[in-house]
């Protein structure tokens, strides 16, 4: 079926799009805030997570609360791959517990994701529709 194609190509470039925003979003933390880790710098912290929370909103509002979670999903493995591969032998040695701690990044995102889900549904079932998922 050509729609059920569409959709998982859509759900695919959301997820790529995840990688690259966690990427993004750590890199970013690190130019403001001049420390690798975000989790060294309370400012770094926020510009993290600032960043996927920016465009976790604007996703949810265009495409839907899963699509975003899924979005967050790669963002969780883009941050994660950036900081493994730019990162010291010392990030790499902690890398498991990166993995864990990097969770904390995505509160913020997911809430706004969450949010901008809700309003699309509000939306769309008042009949104000905004852009469509299909």
């Amino acid at each position: 079926n050509r729609h059920r194609s569409n959709r998982r190509m859509r759900a695919f470039a959301v997820f790529l799009l995840g990688i690259l925003l966690g990427a993004l979003s750590w890199g970013a933390a690190y130019l403001v805030s001049g420390t690798f880790e975000p989790f060294d710098n309370s400012t770094g912290f926020f510009v993290c997570q600032a960043v996927l929370a920016v465009f976790a909103l604007a996703i949810g509002l265009r495409v839907g609360m899963l699509r975003t979670l899924l979005c967050l999903v790669g963002a969780w493995l883009g941050m994660n791959a950036y900081a493994y591969v730019f990162g010291s032998s010392e990030t790499r040695a902690w890398f498991m517990l990166l993995l864990f701690t990097s969770l904390t990044l995505l509160v913020f995102p997911a809430m706004a994701g969450i949010l901008g889900g809700i309003v699309r549904a509000i939306q769309r079932k008042s009949g104000r529709t905004g852009p469509s998922s299909h």
